[in-house]
């Protein structure tokens, strides 16, 4: 595919490349380093057929400055070469004859006692010899000063990436890269013994410096596309090395899992209930009968797979804004779909959400969607903390004799080699701006992708005209088609002025369904509380009383604020009823395994479909508030943002086939205490005009007030000003600075692992003592293979998250680490006997421990 592009061949750089070696394994044959490097171009090469690298490569390299006069085809061409000959020479640093000897045990390396302790690094070395190579072509091949400066730039960065291909991206402003370079250059001129090998040693060794890159221009760069370029460079080369290293370790070429069977995965899903009562609805619109809630589920899913067909072409962004129960995940599943049967470029589906319950909900509907059979060839992965690495290891059970291949099972992990990805927000955002090796090994799999991101409106506010810029420069030059939704959708592209980032509404007019009474009136608002100046505690008791008075029989859920005053109202209405109602309590104190068990409980049905649960009040903070499927008859609420006050209410009536269902609003914890910094608490329902716009459901009102603010701030002179930000952070490609500021939460997150036992669904104990034990000897197992333990390690995740509870650290200033703990490792502290710090009904008892470790409670 490269034959016709100039690469610079090991075999023309270093004497005795037969003998130079870059990897090594005990019983097979060594790798030499053109070997590696040959490998290395090959993956590049499946690489641009698979994902139409070369094409991505050049449309970013044309998007890299406004002046046309610096980006001649002639630069064009030099930037595409230089981008190919650094994944290609990326390990040419190997050359080094301490590597050789020390590292590769290569007897054909004779090193004299003088240079026995010589460093056996190589990264830095491959820099060096990399600007040697294209620091004399670029002055050749361009007389333009200009342009000889701007492609200086470009080869800075570049030699910068390879240096790092072992590590992690620094800030490049700020790590002075340049004066590495010349030490090392210094050190080469008193001394040749790396460069033994390399054909060019006189005329690396004769440069006096480097001044020609001390005086590069960045100022003709566009900030985002140079910072994409070298984030692509980055995740190009260690992929590309990854495969490579994994070939000759293992024998064997890594399968690439792409969607290739369109067409058989359509006619499965075309033959769903759902999606027959779709079709069935299209050619008949009385087939579902009046008012009922699946006549405007199909119109949404019809009306936004028609635009989306008409816009594709031109389109890079989408948005589908539909209310809560309206079916946006399966609607979401069949746009998805047709942009990759209707876009032939397209291969991956990433699905991102905020929490881990929608990551395992979602991959539910496709597991009822798809058999086991086809998920064999149409993997649908899912990717968080607590989830296993997928491995192919049922299959392989079935045969009679079998070896795990754990490191192939852990590098479709690395490289998310899936055809299907199902992850969380904060993942998606750690492969967006990630400075690290692995976790910037997916930025090459979001190429030629669908993304699918639910519930934008979580994100963290403040850096929403960031974060937009970026999601419209990603999707356009890495050819990803975005789809964004949500009940509550903020239309960021108003936030940028970016007239080419084709942003498309797929539902023209929402009042359609929004003002449908399904919708509108599923749920009556009762503002009522807002109008006293103060609630007290009684107050609220007496409103949930008044209910259950009026009712007799309800499903009522009652959302606080802080968890402090959710333990607090919960233990007063478990004194209330005197187990006469069952009362339950959700918050960020639950294991996983606790909430489930609870969820559980709320939504267990009968055989006629009836909820088996038709009394009980749910006490909760806004961990409810997406991606916890529940269904209840009455809500109320301790008032915060807008968008928060929808979803809640997504949570009531959410089948839209009850009468009289409502929602009562109080105000009673200051919400600025758990939201501080957010912009849209500037007002609250309090405020009559908020009040309008959650009952007509006019949030893009509600936005504009937020937009307006976010606008005046980041024009603010200051560290928030957005072009400073670009134009200082990201054009300088300062890594971790983009990192940290496009970091979606603040507070660090620490966990208490309580350990005590489970009685399991099946009936078994699992003792957390015990788990705890095998998970401490597995991370101090150091004989076992590293992917074989990774694997495990992935697996015992899942029991560890039965025992673990989110401590979070809410104020940098102070040490907020837990006090009280038998043992820790990294951010998990261990508490042994923790069953004096667990309610009856297995919840984290956070005022006993706080009471014990003298800390605050929140």
């Amino acid at each position: 595919m490269f034959e016709s592009l100039f690469i610079n061949n090991i075999s023309k750089l270093v004497y005795k490349e037969q003998n130079i070696y870059a990897h090594e394994k005990e019983e097979i044959k060594k790798e030499t380093l053109k070997e590696h490097s040959d490998l290395t171009l090959y993956y590049l090469e499946r690489f641009s057929e698979e994902k139409q690298l070369e094409k991505i490569i050049t449309n970013i390299i044309k998007e890299l400055s406004d002046d046309e006069e610096i980006l001649s085809d002639e630069i064009q061409s030099i930037i595409f070469e230089m981008f190919i000959n650094a994944v290609y020479l990326h390990d040419i640093g190997k050359i080094n004859p301490a590597f050789q000897k020390n590292k590769m045990n290569n007897l054909e390396v004779n090193i004299d006692k003088k240079h026995e302790t010589h460093e056996s690094k190589h990264s830095l070395l491959s820099s060096l010899i990399y600007i040697d190579i294209y620091i004399d072509e670029i002055s050749k091949r361009v007389e333009d000063g200009q342009k000889q400066k701007f492609l200086y730039s470009i080869l800075y960065s570049f030699s910068y990436v390879i240096s790092r291909h072992h590590s992690f991206l620094e800030d490049l402003s700020q790590v002075e890269f340049i004066d590495k370079l010349e030490r090392k250059l210094c050190n080469i001129k008193e001394d040749r013994f790396e460069l033994t090998y390399y054909k060019y040693e006189e005329r690396l060794a004769d440069r006096k410096n480097f001044n020609r890159l001390r005086n590069r221009d960045r100022k003709n760069f566009k900030p985002v596309s140079f910072f994409i370029l070298n984030k692509l460079l980055y995740s190009t080369i260690v992929n590309c090395d990854f495969y490579a290293t994994h070939t000759y370790l293992n024998g064997y070429e890594p399968e690439s899992k792409y969607i290739d069977n369109i067409d058989e995965i359509l006619s499965i899903y075309e033959n769903t209930k759902i999606y027959k009562g779709i079709q069935n609805y299209k050619k008949d619109k009385k087939y579902f009968g009046a008012n009922s809630i699946n006549t405007l589920r199909s119109e949404i899913f019809l009306e936004s797979e028609e635009n989306l067909i008409k816009s594709l072409q031109h389109g890079n962004i989408f948005y589908i804004e539909a209310p809560t129960g309206s079916g946006k995940t399966n609607t979401s599943i069949n746009l998805a779909f047709n942009i990759v049967e209707n876009n032939s470029s397209i291969n991956k589906i990433f699905y991102i959400f905020p929490f881990n319950t929608l990551v395992e909900q979602t991959k539910s509907s496709f597991d009822e969607i798809f058999n086991q059979r086809i998920q064999d060839k149409f993997k649908v992965a899912v990717i968080n903390s607590i989830t296993p690495i997928i491995t192919e290891e049922e299959k392989k059970e079935k045969e009679d004799i079998y070896q795990i291949d754990y490191s192939i099972d852990l590098l479709n992990r690395q490289t998310l080699n899936y055809p299907v990805v199902l992850t969380t927000h904060v993942n998606f955002f750690n492969y967006l701006f990630g400075t690290g090796r692995e976790i910037n090994l997916p930025f090459l799999q979001l190429c030629n992708s669908v993304v699918i991101i639910d519930e934008i409106q979580s994100y963290k506010n403040t850096i929403w005209p960031e974060i937009i810029r970026f999601l419209s420069e990603y999707s356009k030059l890495l050819n990803i088609k975005i789809i964004i939704m949500s009940a509550t959708l903020p239309k960021l592209d108003k936030l940028i002025s970016d007239d080419k980032a084709n942003f498309i509404e797929l539902i023209e007019d929402k009042d359609k369904y929004y003002q449908n009474k399904l919708f509108k009136e599923r749920v009556k608002l009762n503002y009522e509380l807002l109008d006293k100046e103060k609630i007290s505690e009684e107050d609220i008791v007496d409103l949930v009383d008044k209910v259950y008075k009026e009712r007799g029989e309800a499903r009522v859920l009652i959302e606080f604020i802080t968890k402090k005053t959710a333990r607090k109202f919960y233990d007063k209405f478990i004194k209330l009823f005197d187990n006469k109602r069952k009362v339950v309590e959700i918050t960020g104190d639950d294991s996983s395994y606790a909430r489930n068990k609870i969820i559980g409980e709320i939504n267990k049905k009968d055989s006629k479909g009836n909820f088996v649960c038709k009394d009980i009040l749910v006490v909760a903070t806004q961990v409810i508030e997406a991606g916890v499927d529940i269904d209840m008859d009455v809500g109320l609420k301790d008032i915060s943002m807008l968008d928060g006050e929808e979803q809640f209410l997504g949570r009531i009536n959410r089948s839209c086939k009850k009468d009289n269902c409502c929602a009562y609003f109080f105000n009673f914890d200051n919400a600025n205490r758990v939201y501080g910094g957010d912009l849209r608490l500037e007002l609250n329902l309090k405020d009559k005009d908020y009040q309008g716009y959650l009952l007509d459901k006019d949030f893009d009102k509600f936005y504009e007030k937020c937009f307006k603010r976010l606008d005046e701030m980041k024009k603010e002179c200051n560290e928030k000003n957005m072009e400073a930000f670009f134009n200082d952070e990201v054009k300088c490609l300062n890594f971790t600075q983009i990192e940290g500021k496009m970091k979606l939460i603040d507070q660090e997150n620490y966990q208490l692992f309580i350990a005590h036992e489970i009685e399991m669904e099946d009936g078994k104990v699992l003792d957390g003592k015990k788990v705890w034990k095998e998970y401490v000897q597995l991370l101090k197992d150091n004989s076992m293979d590293y992917a074989k333990k990774r694997i495990k390690l992935s697996k015992i995740a899942q029991q560890i998250s039965y025992f673990t509870f989110n401590f979070l650290d809410y104020d940098d200033k102070y040490d907020r680490r837990p006090k009280y703990f038998n043992d820790n490792i990294g951010r998990i502290y261990y508490i042994e006997g923790g069953e004096r710090f667990l309610t009856e009904g297995g919840k984290f008892d956070r005022i006993k421990y706080i009471k014990e470790s003298g800390d605050i409670f929140l």
